[in-house]
């Protein structure tokens, strides 16, 4: 059975005097021996959630959302998701999306934002009237992380390469984005002159697990050139080549593939389309 968990910014701002040990008590249950982050104030500064703690009642309600309509919404995008790949009973983490500073040009209704800390659990930050369609696309991309076939749970901090993460993200943004209507802010930054650009860099750095070299790449560096969120849609460009000349039977799949198969896919399409041009 899911487990649904609404912090909403009520339950925050009346807890604002002991929030530290509110949201202890809330976000220790969402680590375990799988879990990326450790401590629960990684996840609660993620969020930005000890926020709550200075602000006023009529800033924080400011916050709030329809908590049914969201149940509603998680639950049936779990169902959806299920019939296509493979989840345990699912604990889905429900949080305010307050702003990261990059938001300030998009409507709030498209601030929702996620994360995956742990296999079968998923947190979701979310503005108080957001997207229907764009939640739900986020839901599954988490929730895509979040299975138990996912091999991202046998690899460490030390482990995990820029190779690795094209895998995670790529194919988690392939199986949302064939389910949901897709409504990604970044993607108009994406150009195929950019991403030649951006390839040139990538792959000289595919086996790096330095989170400086990762963090540039995967998320954007204005000073270097590289949009925001420009290695996601990088990332989706890359598994679209592969299941485009290598088809595929059902999502769970593209778990199993190597990150080598999908690099070389990427590099023959590449190869094919700037003969076909020349």
């Amino acid at each position: 059975m899911n487990e649904i968990n609404q912090l909403t910014p009520e339950k925050l701002w009346t807890n604002k005097d002991t929030i530290k040990e509110f949201l202890a008590y809330e976000l220790r249950t969402l680590i375990d021996s799988n879990s990326w982050m450790k401590e629960w104030e990684h996840i609660a500064q993620r969020f930005k959630l000890l926020q709550f703690q200075n602000f006023s009642q009529e800033e924080a309600l400011a916050f709030q959302w329809d908590t049914r309509r969201v149940e509603e919404i998680v639950e049936d995008t779990i169902l959806q998701v299920r019939q296509h790949i493979t989840l345990d009973n699912v604990k889905v983490t429900i949080v305010p999306a307050i702003p990261f500073p990059w938001f300030k040009n998009f409507d709030r209704s498209i601030w929702t934002n996620g994360f995956t800390n742990s296999p079968n659990s998923i947190q979701i930050a979310i503005p108080p009237n957001p997207d229907e369609q764009f939640l739900r696309y986020l839901i599954a991309h988490e929730l895509h992380h979040a299975s138990p076939n996912n091999p991202i749970y046998e690899l460490t901090l030390e482990t995990f390469t820029l190779g690795d993460w094209y895998k995670m993200e790529g194919t988690a943004e392939y199986f949302s984005l064939n389910l949901y209507e897709d409504k990604r802010w970044w993607k108009k930054d994406f150009s195929r002159d950019l991403e030649s650009e951006y390839w040139e860099k990538a792959k000289q750095e595919i086996n790096t697990t330095d989170d400086t070299i990762k963090s540039q790449l995967c998320f954007g560096d204005s000073n270097k050139g590289i949009p925001q969120m420009f290695g996601y849609s990088f990332a989706h460009e890359m598994i679209k080549s592969y299941v485009k000349n290598n088809p595929i039977s059902n999502y769970n799949a593209l778990y199993f593939i190597d990150v080598l198969d999908f690099i070389e896919a990427y590099e023959n399409n590449v190869s094919v389309s700037i003969n076909n041009y020349e």
